[in-house]
């Protein structure tokens, strides 16, 4: 869960909490209700490059934390194919 300021607070000590939203999120609230959130730049820049988790990519596109989790299931399912049939198990 986020943390939770008021907008009032947010602008008093605008330096303080700044630096906070850097390393995590911070919900900031008008007339008691959640307004805005504040994010680091690199999570809003990954949130807004990706919105869509079904998304497809070509694979000179495909980003290499993707790639990376791709290669290493493939390579997991091809060793759990030299010990044998796997069926049953499911990929992760």
């Amino acid at each position: 869960m986020t943390r939770s300021i008021t907008t009032t607070e947010f602008m008093r000590d605008f330096g303080r909490y700044h630096d906070e939203a850097r390393i995590e999120p911070i919900t900031l609230t008008k007339y008691g209700r959640p307004s805005v959130v504040v994010v680091p730049a690199d999570l809003y820049a990954r949130m807004s490059n990706n919105a869509d988790p079904r998304r497809s990519y070509l694979s000179n596109e495909t980003p290499p934390e993707l790639a990376e989790m791709i290669l290493s299931v493939i390579d997991d399912r091809l060793e759990e194919d030299d010990q044998g049939p796997v069926d049953d198990k499911p990929l992760r």
